[in-house]
């Protein structure tokens, strides 16, 4: 065909001609390739001849060809169910292996061969290009068999052309072909949706549902008629359930996920279906539904759950959790041989940590030691300065106490002449120290040296500011000294507790700062 005549022959399948199909006549591919495989798959599904072959082919790489048909479209499609419940289990066998065949080779050539063997007309007429004997096998049926097997025909006559003549493939065949599919996907009632279908024909079912409510009332289930008090109806509802008693079937045990049956259904395929509309025949054909579709309903429940329940599928579900399991396990043992190779890394770097650490504390008690002998070293000389210092001290106490009193009395007076108009501060010393002294010379303010929170207004219009720093901290030192810094104040520092003393240190300290500002 011209379609396919720039594409490689090489690689095309169902799939791709599909596709090719689709971008020339827009169709869309997936409905195109569903509708072929789902007829391949059913009409092989209901030959008994081939399923042993088909089994076996299915059966070799069963759980490659289950994983395949769990999910597609092509699984789903309403063609696939429609034979026996068993013609549905073998056609999905058979969708399992076109859909894997797409793309292994392998599997392709051996399912060629296998509908070579079973299907000589159609591998001829496509080989040859020859319908001769395929005219001649539709003339010995009649025309519902040739309707059913034509179709099964142009799928399978499209499968052989596509893998054997691609470049040959009769266009009628195609066209056939794509004729079914439009037929079959918008025409076929059978894909019809219900929902709109209700909608369409909304008027006549409300009018039949008007007359049965107003004659008979209301139908919901099988029991509604069983129960009911019309003779006729009590009647029907009786020979259907005897219908079932007599093939064994308790309906009462059977329908009993039919408490409720929508009516509107029932009613849209009477008006669809029915010729003759007279009204003494409504009834018969509703109460007729009703337990037809309450069989219907419990027929396609249980051929879902065995569908989904069936030991093969349990078969296949049970092989992939051993498979996963399988892979658990293998991941299992590698992980419990890193973890292995994990602790041995771990004691070998906790043994080399705990080396390191032994020489670590062995240099930090080291160094400890060191540090110790040091700050005893420290101490030593600490404490000989001090003596030293309390010696000294004592010293110019005992030199202080030798003067006479004429010369105290002159020290004194000669302080006060240095305070004199002067506004002096000392920061620091001792509670009882500062007592003393603003006792002795009230005119010198003090302040605590523990305080950093002082009012450094307190400093304002100062002459002079002595530290006693051995009693202050660095806080307030350091407050008072950016003040001192910034204004420019002259100042200095007071290290005697004899007061007698400090009055000599104020005096120098005045004396240094006038000495400077005379220079």
């Amino acid at each position: 065909m011209e379609y396919i005549e720039n594409t490689s022959l090489n690689k095309i399948n169902i799939s791709s001609f599909s596709e090719i199909i689709s971008n020339n006549l827009n169709i869309d591919s997936d409905i195109i390739k569903n509708y072929i495989f789902a007829n391949i798959s059913l009409g092989i599904a209901k030959r008994n001849d081939i399923k042993e072959e088909i089994d076996k082919l299915y059966s070799d790489t069963l759980q490659r060809y289950h994983n395949i048909i769990i999910n597609p479209a092509s699984a789903d499609n309403i063609i696939i169910s429609q034979g026996t419940l068993q013609h549905e289990i073998s056609a999905r066998k058979v969708l399992g292996i076109l859909l894997e065949a797409e793309y292994e080779v392998n599997l392709r050539n051996k399912l060629l061969k296998l509908l070579r063997k079973y299907y000589p007309i159609i591998y001829t007429t496509v080989k040859k290009h020859d319908k001769e004997k395929l005219k001649n096998k539709y003339m010995k049926m009649d025309i519902l068999t040739r309707n059913i097997e034509a179709k099964f025909d142009a799928a399978l006559y499209l499968y052989f052309a596509v893998y054997i003549s691609p470049e040959k493939v009769d266009q009628g065949f195609v066209m056939s072909i794509l004729n079914d599919i439009e037929e079959f996907e918008f025409g076929n009632l059978i894909n019809q949706d219900v929902e709109n279908e209700l909608k369409k024909y909304k008027i006549q079912i409300q009018e039949i549902k008007t007359l049965i409510k107003n004659k008979y009332g209301k139908f919901f289930s099988y029991k509604d008629i069983l129960s009911h008090r019309n003779e006729d109806i009590h009647n029907l509802g009786d020979f259907m359930d005897d219908l079932f008693i007599s093939n064994k079937i308790n309906i009462n045990h059977t329908f009993v996920e039919s408490e409720f049956i929508d009516i509107d259904k029932i009613i849209l395929s009477y008006i669809r279906g029915s010729k003759n509309k007279k009204q003494d025949l409504i009834m018969p054909s509703i109460v007729s539904g009703i337990f037809i579709q309450s069989l219907i309903n419990e027929y396609k429940n249980t051929r879902q759950r065995y569908i989904e329940n069936n030991g093969e599928v349990k078969q296949c579900e049970l092989d992939d959790i051993k498979a996963k399991l399988n892979y658990i396990e293998k991941e299992n043992d590698t992980l419990k041989v890193e973890v292995a190779d994990l602790i041995k890394e771990k004691l070998v770097y906790e043994k080399n940590l705990n080396n390191e650490l032994k020489k670590l504390n062995n240099l930090h008690k080291q160094e400890i030691k060191t540090m110790e002998n040091r700050i005893a070293t420290l101490e030593n000389k600490l404490k000989e300065e001090k003596n030293l210092r309390l010696e000294l001290e004592s010293f110019q106490e005992y030199q202080y106490n030798s003067i006479d009193n004429s010369e105290k009395i002159h020290i004194y007076n000669e302080l006060e002449e240095y305070i004199n108009n002067r506004k002096i501060i000392i920061i620091g010393g001792d509670k009882e120290w500062r007592r003393r002294f603003r006792i002795k010379y009230p005119r010198i303010r003090t302040l605590n040296g523990f305080n950093e929170n002082f009012d450094i207004a307190t400093l304002n219009n100062s002459d002079y500011i002595f530290f006693y720093t051995k009693y202050m901290n660095h806080s307030t030192f350091y407050k008072a000294m950016n003040y001192i810094k910034f204004n420019k104040c002259k100042f200095g520092y007071i290290g005697k507790t004899n007061i007698n003393l400090v009055e000599h240190e104020i005096i120098e300290n005045i004396n240094k700062c006038e000495y400077v500002k005379f220079e």
